[in-house]
């Protein structure tokens, strides 16, 4: 454990040895300094790229994913195009019948997986799509109406929801248009990863009633770049992609405060205090 300490702090000293003698950062990793979340959340973990465990990835996951939410509550989220959706709890509907705005409107579906329809009384939808809910309240509304001519719509998708994390262009939380969303549609709706982003050690995170999470490791770079269908995994309602920072991101962050100052006044004669 010492080790690592004193290895991570010579790397940072011999960095600040470079600035102040006038140099800068490797261009390459200068490119890192805001392509990303910049996040302090690499206390206790190393900067080996090799060492990079689930238990480490879940807790730069935490540190991201609190601050983000601290930063955006009121999140809605990405939409994406639609598709075969089983509706849920929260979701709202619009119903528009045509010539019968008495029975039109907007209805959201309540704990109970119904919507309360008036005179109709309670529907319970829960699980069904937009057709099956047409066909159903065709049905029922033919006891009252003569050939009624029914449209759905899916107006609040709230129920199903992934997240996205880390070196993506904009990570936070997706409303999914369908029961399951592959990686690679999730990437693409996040933004795709950013130049910092370390491809090849993603992680899938699924939640789970023993509040014990699972985690599947996933080659975002084979997927994306070498068309390797295999790590196209299937994702659930609930479950966050965190695609992780590389050693030099990870590096660039942890410095950049201190490092910014000196920088900016090195070879110009001016005496800068900084925290140390």
């Amino acid at each position: 454990m010492r080790a690592g300490i004193l290895r991570n702090n010579t790397v940072l000293i011999v960095l600040l040895a470079i600035i102040l003698g006038g140099s800068s950062l490797p261009a390459f990793a200068q490119n890192f300094a805001n392509t990303g979340p910049a996040v302090d959340n690499t206390e206790n973990v190393s900067y080996s790229d090799e060492d990079l465990t689930d238990d480490k990835v879940l807790r730069l996951l935490d540190a991201e994913s609190q601050q983000y939410f601290q930063q955006n509550p009121n999140d809605g989220g990405y939409i994406p195009e639609d598709s075969r959706y089983t509706l849920g709890v929260t979701d709202v509907i619009s119903i528009n019948v045509q010539r019968h705005p008495e029975v039109s409107g907007q209805f959201p579906i309540n704990a109970e997986g119904k919507i309360q329809y008036g005179f109709v009384g309670d529907i319970y939808i829960q699980g069904k799509t937009k057709s099956e809910v047409k066909e159903l309240l065709t049905e029922e509304l033919s006891k009252y109406i003569i050939a009624p001519e029914v449209i759905v719509t899916i107006t609040g998708y709230n129920s199903k929801i992934v997240y996205v994390f880390g070196e993506v262009g904009h990570p936070g939380k997706i409303f999914m248009r369908g029961d399951t969303i592959t990686v690679r549609e999730a990437l693409v709706q996040s933004g795709l990863p950013l130049l910092s982003a370390k491809m090849k050690d993603g992680r899938i995170v699924t939640p789970s009633v023993e509040d014990k999470r699972r985690i599947q490791k996933v080659n975002v770079h084979n997927l994306l770049i070498e068309g390797d269908l295999k790590e196209n995994y299937v994702m659930k309602p609930g479950d966050t992609l965190y695609v992780p920072p590389t050693f030099w991101a990870k590096l660039y962050r942890k410095i950049q405060p201190v490092a910014a100052p000196i920088g900016t006044a090195a070879g110009t004669g001016r005496t800068v205090t900084t925290g140390f």
